[in-house]
């Protein structure tokens, strides 16, 4: 169910391609309902630089305000997912991975991007 992202080629747009990685990896290990391993790999904070990396990414590939609407949403619900973890909430990192997934796949489609990005 949490582990549908691959790690695939991205036309070298590297943070992308970081975003489907660590999707894949904080998927695989709330499935195992070990939030520690989905911690070391998101960080204690949204502020971190590989967040603030794929959200350049993420606004350098978007237009409309439907897109920029998934970049908020993937946002709010990607400190939800960390904020769930840090607290060792497993539901709530759940309900927050599948939000995140949902609206980073979302964004892949309205930007055109679904095609490069096979693994989703």
């Amino acid at each position: 169910m949490f582990n549908n992202f691959h790690i695939i080629k991205f036309n070298g747009e590297g943070y992308l391609q970081d975003l489907v990685y660590k999707l894949s990896k904080v998927g695989q290990a709330i499935e195992k309902n070990d939030l520690s391993a989905a911690s070391s790999v998101l960080g204690q904070n949204t502020d971190a630089d590989w967040v603030q990396k794929v959200n350049s990414a993420l606004n350098k590939f978007s237009g409309s305000d439907e897109e920029k609407s998934e970049i908020d949403s993937f946002n709010s619900s990607l400190s939800s997912l960390v904020s769930s973890v840090t607290k060792n909430d497993i539901e709530g990192s759940k309900t927050a991975f599948v939000a995140s997934a949902s609206a980073f796949e979302k964004w892949t489609t309205l930007t055109g991007l679904i095609e490069e990005l096979k693994g989703l």
